[in-house]
């Protein structure tokens, strides 16, 4: 009876033990009902000690069948917490995880996972809260990308925009932000960057975009027009700044130039 009693109570501690490590990872979760996780752990740690406690109470006792019962009731407890830390820490984690794709589905592009109109407002919003800071933003359009849909198709259309937000993607400095407003329409905000450094990557850009881009037997080079605005030089606000960027852009399409910096006699 003695060993059954110790066998049970045994068996809750190794639960109790295992149940730490999830409950430790849930307290770890930021803002997650932390003080309660807190005081579970605490509590954990208690129980630990008092099964201890009553293992080393059953060595060299008679044990009864009220001992028996109560070493049956230690072992469900332990399994109980066991079970139930792991579970939540399971049932946290996916939910959190579900939140993040939300987060990501709602502020990225799905076609080019790059940030998406929302999540470039909200980049811009930040930059022009800082009073300090400058920043310069670049409007790109691709060239005739209306003759790729038309004549291959959507899915190679859809191809090659996926090419082209990548290769627009490394080709901007740490800190670079890209974006697609939407159809071949991209955008980057680069902060603390002056007009110059803006200029030396809307380049690079048009020199990655110079390749070949594969698309069924095809190899197209797709063009880009980039206009390029400087806050607070062009602009005091989220409006004026991407409206005169838009107006550059424009104004390269026009003339073939490739990229042009805003100014008021182009307006």
């Amino acid at each position: 009876m003695s060993n059954i009693a110790i066998a049970l109570v045994t068996t809750g501690l190794l639960g109790l033990i295992s149940a730490l490590s999830p409950t430790r990872q849930i307290c770890n979760i930021p803002d997650h009902q932390h003080n309660g996780w807190v005081l579970l752990l605490t509590m954990i740690f208690m129980f630990i000690i008092g099964y201890l406690g009553y293992i080393w109470m059953l060595i060299d006792r008679d044990i009864g069948s009220l001992e028996l019962i109560v070493a049956t009731i230690f072992c469900g407890g332990g399994a109980f917490v066991f079970v139930i830390s792991r579970m939540s820490k399971e049932t946290i984690f996916k939910l959190q995880q579900t939140v993040h794709e939300k987060h990501y589905q709602a502020h990225h592009d799905p076609l080019t996972n790059l940030a998406n109109r929302h999540q470039f407002y909200d980049e811009l919003d930040k930059l022009i809260d800082d009073e300090h800071h400058i920043f310069s933003c670049l409007m790109m359009d691709l060239n005739d990308f209306k003759m790729v849909n038309d004549t291959l198709g959507h899915a190679e259309g859809d191809h090659v925009l996926q090419v082209v937000a990548e290769r627009i993607r490394r080709s901007l400095p740490k800190g670079g932000i890209a974006a697609r407003l939407g159809g071949d329409e991209f955008t980057v905000v680069l902060p603390d960057t002056k007009i110059a450094e803006a200029v030396e990557v809307a380049k690079i850009i048009q020199q990655a975009l110079s390749e070949d881009i594969q698309c069924e037997n095809h190899a197209l080079v797709v063009g880009i027009s980039v206009g390029i605005a400087e806050y607070p030089k062009h602009g005091p606000d989220k409006k004026s700044i991407m409206k005169h960027a838009d107006v550059a852009m424009y104004k390269a399409k026009a003339t073939d130039r490739g990229y042009r910096v805003y100014s008021r006699d182009i307006d």
